[in-house]
C-alpha cells in the first residue's frame, strides 16, 4: 500500500474511532475489536477495506449503521479540510472514494 494510502487510512481509522465514540466511549474498542477480527481493520490502526468495513457496520447496526457512516464522513471531512457535507442519501462508499481522488 502505498504511503498516501496508508495516510489517508489512518485518517479514515481516526474518524471511524470518533464517530463510534458519539454513540458511546465503551462502544469503539468493542466493536473495532469485531472488525479486526473480520479483516476491515488492520494492524496500525488502519481501515484496510472500507468495503468490508461498510459491510461489517450493516451486520452490527443494521439501519443505524448509516447515522454512524454520516458522523463518520463529517468527521473525515473536518479532519481533511474539505467543505462538503454528506448530505441526507449518500453512499458511504463512494463518499470514500471521492474524499481518496481529492487528495
Amino acid at each position: 500500500m502505498n504511503q498516501k494510502k496508508s495516510k489517508f487510512n489512518a485518517i479514515l481509522f481516526e474518524a471511524v474511532y470518533e464517530g463510534l465514540n458519539s454513540i458511546g466511549t465503551s462502544i469503539p474498542p468493542a466493536i473495532l475489536y469485531y472488525l479486526k477480527r473480520n479483516g476491515s481493520v488492520g494492524p496500525g490502526r488502519v481501515i484496510n477495506d472500507p468495503q468490508a468495513f461498510h459491510e461489517d457496520l450493516k451486520k452490527i447496526f443494521g439501519f443505524g449503521a448509516n447515522l454512524i457512516e454520516k458522523k463518520i464522513l463529517e468527521l473525515l471531512y473536518v479532519k481533511l479540510r474539505i467543505p462538503e457535507e454528506p448530505g441526507e442519501n449518500f453512499n458511504f462508499l463512494e463518499k470514500i472514494q471521492n474524499v481518496q481522488k481529492k487528495l
